[in-house]
């Protein structure tokens, strides 16, 4: 068997990553061969498994289209007539795409290959792009329009958007998506949360098999470590350490709630955000209630992680977040909104979830949080999440007829 990941971008210790290795080894072991094709970026690392679409220019027209008009998916004819020229040397069996509508592929070229060579195709869902126009998530912004027909005339998505915007024609590319990847004979989408199957229920690709797998994550890495965050940093015993991480740390990730946290919650409690925008990394650089972080190696991450006494989440729009897995795995409790996906990676007997944007409902949570025997519930709630566990249930997708 042979398999073709395909994703814009990835690093090897990623999430996506580890997925390729395992998937990698797995395939291995019987007889086949993996690689991972990937969108051109000057100037990166390449691994030996790695196929490069595109180039400056084809990409560079791609993202201009988008930034002009609001258009992806249907440019990138050389580029892709070049890719799929390597999968003629490849002959995959499973294709296993990822984020692809990042301005490097003709979606067309590609789904008519893979309907041609009868290739199974198996798409994993990180956001909701590939069902609507552009928007990755339409419930934050309250869009229905979606399920039907995207047609941009009132569109308040914020997320991913042109810079531009002379025409915004991204009701075409919502009709290109739904006569090009609508048309997969044999696909099955996996979604990391059971609220992202419930929107591909709702979208032009409900008939197509959807399976919900969970993302998972390495428990051999998070778990409680040995720390000593309290003497390193000079916070007393008495304070309540309240842990934030985000990549980065921006609106869509609740910047404006920890900020409005750390002004209102009495003196108790300790703030540590790890993955500030640099203005935030300078505001605070100097104030005694908090540590702001633009960034730390994954050994302090573990021991934040490890001594925090509450992680809190106030993600605004989020597919699994993976976040929650990692500190509560590290016997962290978790209190975090109800923001799509969330709420399944929240243990329910130990952490709080709380409505969606409602500020005075996340600062009560912690205000009256009940602590005992929380950490060591969230961490038996995380111990089912393991990552070992993810990739077997994807190679019997690729099996499976």
């Amino acid at each position: 068997m042979n398999i073709v990941y395909i994703h814009s971008s990835y690093k090897p210790n990623d999430l996506i990553g580890q997925w390729f290795v395992a998937t990698k080894e797995m395939v291995e072991r019987h007889g086949g061969k993996a690689y991972f094709a990937i969108k051109y970026v000057k100037g990166k690392a390449l691994q030996e498994h790695d196929i490069v679409v595109g180039d400056t220019i084809s990409c560079g027209i791609h993202s201009r289209m988008f930034d002009y008009f609001g258009l992806q998916d249907m440019f990138s004819w050389f580029a892709t007539k070049r890719f799929l020229s390597k999968l003629d040397e490849i002959h995959p069996d499973v294709i296993h795409l990822h984020v692809t509508n990042d301005w490097f592929l003709n979606m067309g070229l590609l789904c008519k290959y893979i309907n041609k060579h009868n290739i199974k195709a198996v798409w994993t869902f990180h956001d909701a792009r590939v069902m609507t126009g552009n928007c990755p998530y339409p419930n934050y912004i309250g869009c229905k329009e979606w399920q039907k027909e995207c047609s941009g005339k009132n569109c308040k998505n914020t997320f991913i958007v042109p810079s531009c915007r002379y025409l915004y024609l991204v009701g075409l590319t919502h009709k290109y998506r739904k006569s090009t990847i609508g048309s997969l004979k044999d696909l099955t989408i996996a979604t990391p949360s059971k609220w992202m199957s419930s929107l591909v229920a709702k979208s032009y690709l409900k008939d197509k098999p959807c399976v919900v797998i969970n993302n998972g994550i390495n428990l051999d890495m998070f778990h409680p470590v040995k720390q000593d965050v309290r003497q390193k940093y000079g916070i007393a015993k008495d304070k309540i350490i309240l842990l934030s991480v985000g990549n980065p740390i921006w609106e869509l990730k609740g910047r404006a709630y920890l900020h409005r946290l750390f002004n209102e919650l009495p003196d108790k409690y300790y703030f540590i955000w790890i993955g500030c925008i640099d203005r935030d990394v300078e505001k605070y650089k100097d104030n005694k209630r908090i540590l702001a972080f633009p960034r730390v190696d994954r050994e302090e991450l573990l021991q934040f992680y490890t001594a925090a006494d509450l992680f809190v989440n106030p993600t605004l729009a989020d597919n699994f977040p993976t976040v929650n897995l990692e500190c509560q795995a590290c016997g962290t409790p978790v209190v975090a909104f109800d923001s799509d996906g969330t709420k399944e990676t929240v243990a329910p007997n130990a952490g709080m979830v709380v409505p969606r944007k409602d500020y005075e409902a996340l600062r009560d949570a912690i205000l009256n949080f009940l602590f005992v025997d929380a950490g060591t519930k969230s961490r038996i709630f995380a111990l089912q999440f393991d990552q070992k566990d993810v990739m077997p249930k994807y190679f019997e997708l690729y099996k499976s007829k």
